[in-house]
């Protein structure tokens, strides 16, 4: 599943990407965890590599007490007559660029999984002289590819 597409980036007027973040939607089954490192396609053939910071699911009901209400005033039992459109989204801090390009990423780019050796170049763990195993993180539970990366 590392390099699959697992979703895209969003920008929009009220939050746009910036050098430092972005956000991207994926498939409501799709299971993530914060520290997560995912990699989006950016310019000139380069990629950015994001940690997850927050994951969060919104609905088209306009507040709280829209989704009350729908609820039979509360009924917990109650099953609405339609389903709200809802989807997830991610928000990642970028950690780095394949070719050291810091300009935002752009709307609707490729969001992808890492692989194991993309994970060590983002987090900086790929030219270490003397390695000294310390332990080993784990990326990816939930989803099809658990990856396991010592440092």
């Amino acid at each position: 599943m590392a390099n699959n597409i697992i979703g895209r980036v969003l920008a929009t007027e009220k939050k746009p990407t910036t050098i430092d973040d972005f956000t991207f939607w994926t498939a409501p089954e799709l299971i993530l965890n914060p520290f997560d490192i995912v990699k989006v396609q950016h310019v000139n053939n380069s990629f950015s590599y994001g940690v997850i910071e927050d994951i969060a699911h919104i609905t088209d009901a306009a507040s709280f007490l829209t989704n009350f209400i729908s609820s039979d005033f509360g009924d917990v039992s109650a099953e609405g007559n339609t389903l709200r459109v809802g989807m997830n989204y991610v928000t990642a801090k970028v950690v780095c660029n394949t070719n050291n390009i810091y300009i935002p990423v752009q709307n609707n780019a490729k969001v992808m999984l890492a692989t194991a050796e993309e994970i060590n170049y983002a987090l900086g763990l790929n030219d270490i002289r003397n390695p000294l195993m310390c332990g080993y993180i784990e990326m990816y539970e939930g989803t099809s590819v658990v990856l396991q990366i010592f440092c």
